[in-house]
């Protein structure tokens, strides 16, 4: 690091970098962003122009090898999660990477082993922003024991993301981008996580004739239906969580 300033590379400035990381970042004192790497140079420019940012790279290796960053934050899809936090934190940069985390266990313990490897830099994954503004509160009922004891956590997601016949499918939906994971079922139970001791069981349900289709298949689909959801239609996703108390 330069003495006390903390310069920023940026790795994937899509909707929420832009929307949340990059404003967060540019409020800091002492905090720089001084890069930016897009999938392409021309995208990587424009998103410098916009945001005042002083150089902008073709590639991401090229940012991460940059000898003038001294942290990377990436906010690109979970398929360069791994490759892009275990290259930076190889080249002695600290590392801020969007959730998911990974597309798959492999993957994320891939990263945990990287960052095990540099203790001497900071390595996180962006928090669930569900449960922040009451976590002090919720901590206090369980701290206090008014919620009784503790046997059984239930995890519901209800929602109408993802149920529209007529639209392709989202990115969240593509295993070769998003990887395995259920929908948003990952970032609610990490959620819960913070309050409650760690499991001694899990039960996970969902449709066994249910799977998520690669983009390769989804081109080879023969019709797009024209078929749009009524406004009731909702998705449910959960799971129960039996704890010690």
């Amino acid at each position: 690091m330069s003495g006390a300033e903390l310069r920023v590379g940026i790795v994937g400035a899509g909707a929420n970098t832009r929307a949340r990381h990059l404003p967060g970042l540019r409020s800091q004192e002492n905090v720089r962003v001084v890069a930016v790497a897009n999938s392409t140079l021309e995208s990587s420019q424009k998103a410098a122009a916009e945001f005042d940012i002083p150089q902008a790279f073709a590639t991401w290796q090229e940012l991460v090898a940059s000898p003038e960053i001294d942290a990377v934050v990436i906010g690109t899809w979970p398929n360069l999660h791994r490759d892009v936090t275990c290259d930076a934190l190889a080249a002695g940069k600290h590392v801020l990477c969007e959730a998911r985390m990974a597309r798959s266990v492999a993957e994320g313990r891939e990263m945990l082993v990287a960052a095990q490897a540099r203790p001497d830099r900071v390595a996180m994954v962006v928090p669930s922003p569900y449960g922040l503004v009451c976590d002090a509160e919720v901590r206090e009922l369980f701290q206090f024991a008014f919620l009784g004891d503790l046997r059984e956590v239930v995890v519901i997601d209800v929602d109408e993301s993802y149920t529209d016949y007529s639209e392709f499918l989202h990115w969240r939906q593509d295993a070769e981008i998003s990887g395995i994971n259920v929908l948003s079922l990952g970032i609610l139970h990490e959620t819960v996580s913070r309050w409650i001791p760690q499991p001694v069981s899990h039960a996970r349900f969902s449709s066994p004739r249910v799977r998520t289709l690669t983009a390769r298949e989804c081109s080879r689909l023969p019709f797009r239906s024209r078929f749009r959801r009524s406004p009731s239609t909702r998705t449910a996703r959960g799971a129960s969580i039996t704890s010690a108390a």
